[in-house]
């Protein structure tokens, strides 16, 4: 018997506990709540800079457009690199012709580039946020040029696996919330009080907003 497959089962058996808490909670999550489905935050994160890049990155990019195309520039960004931790290098020395050419946008470049040569330099590490409560970790990413609340709230919930994190600024959230429980996705007041009722687990449900919406 392997260790994965130990650690697989627990995840599993995690998720199931949860998410049956949550819909004690609040019934109307049953209605998306698919057990069946593995949400990737019960995996464990790795706190290793260069895939923490890589997961920011990949934030910043999508940020004010579709899934689509900013999956599409992603991809394109990545293929020039043979791993996360070359990526980190390759972004550092990179030029803005390059980053025009895949479609990226000058200012986004910008942000990137600044915070892959920070982490090179050793003057910034995303690691320490692991030591960090929530609201601390927002605060720190929040410090960073081109990192708004979505970007790091999205970062947190992929990168770090943080479980209890809502982002009332994702407008597919707003969407599926507002279908669901029939408020104005404009309505953030009542979207966060809902919300409310999910802690400590908000990330998990958020997860499965998105998948509710085939996102």
């Amino acid at each position: 018997m392997s260790l994965d497959w130990i650690l697989e089962v627990s995840s599993l058996i995690t998720q199931k506990k949860i998410l049956e808490e949550l819909i004690i909670k609040d019934r109307k999550l049953s209605k998306i709540l698919d057990n069946k489905k593995k949400c990737p935050f019960f995996k464990k994160p790795i706190i290793e800079d260069d895939v923490l890049f890589l997961n920011l990155a990949q934030s910043i990019v999508g940020q004010q457009i579709s899934v689509k195309a900013a999956d599409a520039i992603w991809e394109r960004m990545i293929s020039y690199s043979d791993n996360k931790k070359t990526f980190l290098e390759f972004i550092s020395k990179s030029k803005l012709r390059w980053a025009r050419d895949q479609g990226l946008s000058k200012r986004k470049y910008e942000y990137i580039k600044l915070i892959a040569k920070s982490i090179i330099s050793k003057k910034a590490s995303l690691e320490s946020i692991k030591d960090l409560s929530d609201d601390d970790a927002k605060e720190l990413l929040l410090s960073f040029k081109g990192i708004g609340p979505w970007t790091s709230e999205m970062f947190l919930m992929f990168a770090y696996k943080r479980l209890d994190i809502f982002s009332v600024g994702d407008f597919a959230l707003r969407k599926a919330i507002s279908e669901i429980y029939n408020v104005s996705r404009d309505d953030h007041r009542k979207i966060i009080k809902i919300s409310d009722k999910w802690k400590p687990y908000r990330s998990v449900v958020c997860w499965y907003l998105w998948e509710y919406l085939d996102v």
